[in-house]
């Protein structure tokens, strides 16, 4: 492990009545516990040398801390709450595991079908008689203009044609999410970060929420990009802007196409046709 959560008030509430060279002590085996993401060694000759306890001294602390927060067994010194973490963790990377060789294999079924229908496809002819090829890894970024009139005429997010495998899948974890993000969007979730996980986890769940598909999501960054004037920071909460922007759009149209009132949930906004 890379990282591991490291709780302030539970750390503190447990070794509070401990020295200062203690709790120092403790914080080393807690490191190579996860890092090694085993119990700790059983032979303490050999662990003192791992955590730097090398007179008297601190032999004699860390005897102290390992009786008091490990229990040894003949796998060696177990932590409770490690072994917690480190389950927890593998579960995680395992689950991202098989999100990420699910959505490889759609993208590979994706490519195999965009080769034998590219062939097939009509050039698109530019201002100036020039003809360019469009493949679909370059709509996204390219459809903004040749899809703004149709954006107005649907009452969802996606409006553009089909351009990969995975558009109608709709992830139903933060996990998928993070994968999405990753290998879509090139920016790196980790999973077994806390301050990621903050950041991430309740936007992830206002889509899943929404029931917003990876193709809404590809619409919503390629517009994201294309509109900002300057660098986005935190591309996540950039995108969950124009996605509740582009939703309130759409129904907007919605609600003007039918001639009736229209009162959206999320955001309050009414718009009366008269």
């Amino acid at each position: 492990m890379n990282h591991y959560p490291h709780h302030i008030g539970d750390f503190n509430n447990a070794t509070r009545h401990l020295t200062f060279v203690e709790r120092a002590l403790y914080r080393e085996l807690l490191d190579l516990y996860y890092d090694t993401e085993k119990p700790l060694n059983s032979d303490t000759e050999k662990l003192a040398r791992r955590v730097l306890a090398n007179t008297p001294e601190l032999r004699a602390v860390l005897d102290v801390v390992l009786e008091e927060f490990f229990v040894r067994t003949p796998e060696g010194w177990i932590n409770a709450r490690c072994e917690r973490e480190i389950e927890k963790y593998r579960a995680q990377a395992e689950q991202a595991s098989r999100a990420g060789k699910a959505s490889a294999a759609a993208r590979r079924a994706g490519k195999g079908k965009g080769s034998t229908t590219a062939k097939a496809a009509a050039p698109v002819v530019e201002d100036g008689g020039l003809q360019q090829e469009t493949t679909p890894v370059e709509r996204p970024l390219n459809d903004r203009a040749t899809n703004q009139n149709q954006n107005q005429n649907q009452n969802h997010i996606c409006s553009s044609n089909n351009r990969h495998a995975d558009d109608a899948v709709v992830p139903a974890s933060h996990g998928e999410w993070m994968r999405v993000f990753d290998e879509a969007f090139g920016v790196e979730v980790d999973p077994a970060s806390l301050q990621h996980r903050q950041k991430f986890v309740p936007l992830a769940k206002g889509w899943i929420d929404a029931g917003v598909s990876v193709g809404q999501m590809r619409d919503a960054v390629a517009k994201a990009r294309s509109e900002a004037k300057e660098g986005i920071a935190y591309l996540p909460s950039y995108v969950d802007r124009v996605l509740a922007s582009m939703s309130a759009g759409a129904a907007v149209v919605a609600a003007a196409q039918a001639g009736e009132s229209f009162a959206t949930k999320d955001y309050g906004t009414k718009v009366v046709v008269l």
